[in-house]
C-alpha cells in the first residue's frame, strides 16, 4: 500500500504518522462538530487594548434575527466593529472589538478589569497531559480533543481516511473500499453530533 522505495520500518512508521495527521487535520476541520466549540476567558487591565486571540474563528450565533458574534461581557454581546481602530481614543466598559492581525481589541480601551467570555472555534485538534491545546500529535500521551461519547465514531472515520492518504492512489484495488469505509462513517459521526433529529412534516393542502 506504499511506495516501493519504502524499506525500512521508520520508514514505513513516519508515511503511517503523516497520513493519521493529515487526516485528522482535514477530518477536524471538515464540519463544525459542537466538541470543536470551547470558550475563552480575557481578564483585560487598565488601559490596555489588545490581546492575544485564540486558537481558532470566533463563533457566530442568531440571536432575535440578528447574527452577532460570540464576544461577551456580561450578557451583552460585543459588537464588532472593525473601524475602532480610527476613532478618538476613549476609555470605559468595551462595547465593541476588532481583530488586529493575531490580537483582539477592545474599544473603548478598558478603564478597568473586565471579564470578556469568547466563544470560538478552535483548529486545534489535539491536547497534551496536561489539557493544554495543540495543533498536532506528536508525543506518546497526546490525544484528540473530543468526548468520550464521541471517540469511536471519529476515530472510524479517521482511520479510513488516513489509509486513502496512506495509499494515494486510485487506481489501488484497496482505495474505493477505505473511501466508502470513510463516506459512510463520516454520515453516522456528523448525524450523531448534531444533537438534534428535526422530523420533516409532510404539509396538506
Amino acid at each position: 500500500m506504499f511506495d516501493g522505495d519504502i524499506e525500512a520500518q521508520d520508514e514505513f512508521e513516519s508515511a503511517v504518522t503523516t497520513s493519521i495527521q493529515k487526516a485528522l487535520s482535514t477530518l477536524w476541520c471538515s464540519y463544525k462538530f459542537p466538541f470543536r466549540y470551547k470558550k475563552q476567558t480575557i481578564e483585560t487591565e487598565l488601559n490596555e487594548t489588545s490581546y492575544t486571540l485564540p486558537h481558532g474563528n470566533i463563533a457566530r450565533k442568531t440571536i432575535n434575527n440578528k447574527q452577532v458574534y460570540c464576544v461577551k461581557l456580561g450578557n451583552t454581546f460585543l459588537s464588532y466593529e472593525p473601524d475602532c481602530e480610527v476613532k478618538e481614543a476613549k476609555s470605559g466598559q468595551p462595547e465593541y472589538f476588532y481583530i488586529d492581525n493575531d490580537e483582539i481589541c477592545f474599544y473603548p480601551t478598558p478603564d478597568k478589569a473586565y471579564e470578556i467570555e469568547i466563544t470560538y472555534l478552535t483548529m486545534y485538534p489535539a491536547v497534551d497531559s496536561e489539557g493544554n491545546s495543540k495543533a498536532t500529535l506528536t508525543d506518546e500521551d497526546d490525544c484528540i480533543d473530543i468526548p468520550e461519547k464521541y471517540e469511536v465514531l471519529f476515530l472510524n472515520a479517521l482511520m479510513p481516511l488516513a489509509m486513502t492518504y496512506a495509499i494515494a492512489s486510485l487506481t489501488d484495488e484497496n482505495y474505493a473500499g477505505y473511501e466508502k469505509q470513510f463516506n459512510d462513517a463520516y454520515k453516522i459521526l456528523i448525524d450523531f453530533t448534531k444533537g438534534i433529529d428535526i422530523e420533516k412534516r409532510i404539509g396538506w393542502r
